[in-house]
């Protein structure tokens, strides 16, 4: 039991880490309260192995599929409280209908 508590202790403080992490130093900005943490987490995450991209692999500055994808299924998006909206099997609902 205890060996299960700490696990799941250690798998919470892993995830805030990364939390903490993805909202602040990766985004260029100071951990308020503590900027010497965020220094560490920068310098920590630039010394880690990266696989560099291959030059024909770039993607689009909008951060986009590199090729448009064409859908046979034509949709528009649903407004909100438009009557005739439901559960789409097979889909999200509410999001778009066909």
């Amino acid at each position: 039991m205890t060996q299960i508590v700490v696990s799941m202790a250690l798998i919470v403080l892993v995830a805030a880490v990364v939390a903490v992490y993805v909202a602040f130093p990766h985004r260029g900005e100071d951990l308020p309260g503590a900027p010497w943490l965020g220094r560490l987490m920068r310098r920590g995450a630039r010394s880690l192995p990266t696989v560099e991209p291959e030059p024909g692999d770039v993607m689009p500055s909008d951060g986009g599929s590199p090729e448009p994808v064409e859908s046979p299924i034509q949709t528009q998006v649903a407004e909100p409280g438009e009557v005739g909206l439901g559960p789409v099997p097979g889909g999200i609902a509410g999001q778009h209908r066909a």
